[in-house]
């Protein structure tokens, strides 16, 4: 045991694979605001769907935990091994300011000596300090940053309806007038119409997103943190987005609107369904998911919903 009084003696490290999913969801529910892809359930999805390997490491100090930090590993035909991590890592209460450390904890992990490399995206937002820490901390960046949207509904909803831009809640309005009626569970009774319409539409566009088979095994895996909301017109579907839970936060994953649907408003009805139903979950926040210049449509509505546009520093190595 490191007593309180040597603490500042022993530097931060990372331990890895010596803590269970109860223990990784405890700490990850009690850092906020967290990242889908470094939830539990993901990590075994990518492996599972990417025939992959999954390490999880904890930065401790001494016996405190710090931060979580999930990779990913395929094995191949090269000397080095190369692992990514997709944001993160989520930094715990134990942790906070103490992101230098963190940091070079999560370096010396991957040193080429050990012929062992990193590829991530840092989950931290994009300016000269975030960069200049990593990079006093031995990273280099490599690309430019991932950009979302966080809503945070811990707000009162009447607050979190003002919040809503006048364009996007006229919308809702009208939704809410019109013909659909917002069907809502956890049993993913519509996961199957979602999926094949996704991937036709996915398919058709050429667009980067989750494929079928992570999808799969993400609801496959834990099925409870998983909510399909269908907009219906009498009994048809016209459109279903998909969230996942994770820790105290979720992510709106995928979704599909067709013509009618978009007619209806559908979309700005089934979010706002997901919203309510998260804050009566106790869920405090909701990423929106990717924002980028090559679908300014879909931009223009997820920050139509007054969240706070963040972007993250980029990818480093």
């Amino acid at each position: 045991m490191v007593l309180e009084a040597d603490r500042r003696n022993v530097a931060p490290h990372l331990e890895w694979d010596m803590v269970s999913r109860q223990q990784w969801e405890h700490w990850a529910a009690s850092a906020g605001r967290s990242s889908l892809e470094q939830s539990w359930a993901y990590g075994n999805a990518v492996a599972t769907a990417q025939k992959c390997e999954v390490q999880r490491g904890v930065v401790r100090d001494g016996e405190r935990p710090l931060a979580l930090f999930q990779v990913f590993h395929k094995y191949g035909f090269l000397p080095l091994r190369w692992h990514q991590a997709l944001r993160g890592p989520v930094i715990l209460p134990a942790g906070a300011g103490q992101q230098g450390p963190i940091l070079r904890a999560i370096k010396a992990g991957f040193r080429l000596r050990d012929r062992r490399l990193l590829l991530w995206v840092p989950e931290f937002e994009d300016g000269s300090d975030s960069e200049t820490l990593l990079m006093s901390c031995g990273w280099r960046r490599m690309t430019t940053g991932y950009s979302t949207v966080w809503l945070d509904l811990a707000r009162p909803e009447k607050e979190v309806r003002n919040g809503l831009h006048g364009k996007w809640r006229n919308a809702l309005v009208g939704a809410e007038r019109g013909p659909l009626r917002c069907d809502a569970g956890h049993d993913a009774r519509h996961l199957d119409w979602l999926l094949a319409n996704y991937a036709a539409f996915r398919k058709r566009k050429a667009f980067a997103g989750p494929t079928s088979d992570l999808i799969k095994a993400l609801t496959a895996f834990d099925p409870e943190a998983a909510s399909v909301l269908t907009a219906l017109k009498g009994n048809d579907p016209l459109a279903a987005i998909l969230l996942v839970r994770h820790g105290a936060s979720a992510t709106y994953y995928i979704s599909y609107t067709s013509p009618e649907g978009r007619r209806h408003g559908a979309h700005n009805l089934l979010l706002w369904h997901a919203m309510l139903e998260l804050k009566a979950e106790g869920v405090r926040w909701l990423d929106l998911g990717g924002v980028n210049a090559a679908a300014p449509g879909i931009a223009r509505f997820k920050l139509g919903m007054g969240g706070d546009f963040v972007t993250l520093t980029g990818s480093y190595l």
